[in-house]
């Protein structure tokens, strides 16, 4: 999507996801959902995100061409939403793709909160600072966000999302790249 579609196609400074992702056939079990498919609050408003091109490097690496340029947010609010049916039974584990920049700030005292819902309940969540992930500025980090399992041939809906609302820290130089959900072995 464009600037100019992305400034003239909505009036709401929120981006809503078109919700779409892919199935990666060289991996069994991956499911790619890219930042375009994503609801992102504040993602509309280019004074707080912006969308980028990814590097050629980068699209090698983790498999996304297009990445969202956090600049800066007080409330960090990201969302996505899966529709899937599995051919068998299967725990997934969802992972977000993220980089930080050199000048990235305020993720030190900032608690990151990773959400599941699967069948309309919260089945996961979890809290973590990532300034360890900070500190290793410029490298791609698959930065876990939980766990589902789903019945065999049982249509399930996943939402899925990263949260900071409480603090008054503000966050910013970080690239989401988009999310892969891995089928885990074992």
């Amino acid at each position: 999507m464009t600037h100019e579609q992305r400034e003239g196609g909505y009036s709401s400074p929120h981006w809503k996801g078109d919700g779409s992702y892919t199935v990666d056939q060289g991996f069994s079990g991956l499911i790619k959902v890219p930042v375009k498919a994503l609801d992102i609050t504040w993602g509309n408003d280019t004074r707080f995100w912006q969308q980028i091109d990814l590097t050629d490097h980068d699209t090698q690496e983790i498999g996304f061409k297009e990445g969202m340029l956090l600049l800066q947010v007080n409330w960090i609010e990201v969302k996505g939403n899966l529709n899937i049916t599995p051919t068998e039974d299967t725990k997934y584990e969802i992972y977000y793709m993220v980089k930080f920049r050199v000048d990235a700030f305020g993720w030190h005292s900032a608690p990151i909160k990773f959400k599941v819902r699967h069948k309309g309940e919260e089945t996961h969540s979890n809290i973590m600072i990532l300034e360890s992930y900070r500190e290793k500025h410029d490298v791609w980090h698959e930065i876990p966000g939980g766990e589902f399992s789903v019945a065999s041939k049982d249509p399930v809906n996943v939402e899925f999302g990263i949260f900071e609302v409480d603090s008054d820290w503000w966050k910013g130089g970080m690239v989401l790249g988009g999310v892969k959900i891995k089928a885990k072995s074992g």
